[in-house]
């Protein structure tokens, strides 16, 4: 069992590192700057993720009685936004993929300033951790990864566009082992999940997409990224800060349980609105 938990973890660090490293391969700097250019745009993607949708999150953990580790990995997630894939998912619903880009890369940076202020707040009273330690590990493991690949796409393009598959590659075997560890150290656990606690899975997407899609605004490119962006939350910093500062496992299994269950809501959303393009 030791072995497995330690296969699990260098998993966890392997999705995240390689995750991080081929969007940094994949991307350039003037794209990180470009939302920076559209105040209105930047204040309502950081007050949809960071404000609404935790405070919405809140509610519905006080309403639903799910075990609190599960309490604790959708709140987590509440605050992690950010996902890589959300530019995919733009791309599936005939969306702006540019600007999908743009949000991706506005909402996870702010991830890893807000996320390590705002969790242990938001804990209060349940666990004591440290927001200086969450801080760290997100740095660690997301920012300088992402900054190497920035680097190497802006000196040896044709290298990093070689490396980049590879890292997506990578990246989706490491999740597939986590998955495979997950269940094989914790079956009866992830068991556990169906009932309330898979009820609160689901309310939370929809919560997350809707609340995205109303804040969006008139033009349905805007509405289209903006509850993309809020419904896919970023798997890789919540497995960080779960997977370190937390022994519980329901707090992983629950992260994992929104990642595939998240899947299928938000294929299914982006075709939905592939069609009423």
């Amino acid at each position: 069992m030791e072995t497995l938990t330690l296969l699990f973890n260098l998993s966890v660090v392997l999705f995240v590192v390689a995750t991080m490293l081929s969007m940094g391969l994949g991307l350039k700097i003037s794209q990180i700057i470009e939302p920076l250019k559209k105040p209105l745009l930047v204040g309502v993607v950081l007050v949809t993720n960071f404000l609404l949708v935790p405070l919405a999150v809140l509610l519905l953990v006080s309403l639903i009685p799910i075990d609190e580790g599960s309490k604790i990995g959708l709140i987590i997630l509440s605050l992690s936004a950010g996902a890589p894939f959300t530019p995919k998912l733009a791309e599936i619903a005939k969306g702006d993929t540019a600007l999908a880009t743009a949000v991706m890369l506005l909402l996870m940076i702010a991830t890893v300033i807000i996320l390590p202020l705002a969790l242990p707040m938001m804990l209060q009273g349940d666990l004591s951790i440290e927001s200086s330690k969450i801080a760290k590990s997100l740095i660690v493991m997301m920012i300088i990864p992402l900054s190497i690949g920035l680097a190497i796409k802006a000196k040896f393009e044709a290298f990093a566009t070689l490396w980049q598959d590879r890292m997506v590659r990578l990246s989706n075997i490491a999740l597939l082992a986590i998955i495979i560890f997950m269940t094989i150290l914790n079956a009866k656990e992830m068991v556990g999940i169906i009932g309330y606690d898979l009820l609160g899975v689901v309310l939370f997407m929809l919560i997350a997409l809707l609340i995205g899609y109303l804040l969006g605004g008139k033009s349905r490119h805007n509405r289209v990224i903006s509850s993309l962006a809020s419904g896919q939350r970023n798997i890789s910093a919540a497995l960080v800060v779960a997977a370190q500062n937390f022994d519980d496992p329901k707090v992983t299994i629950i992260i994992i349980a929104v990642s595939i269950v998240g899947l299928f809501v938000l294929l299914f959303t982006a075709k939905r609105f592939a069609r009423t393009s």
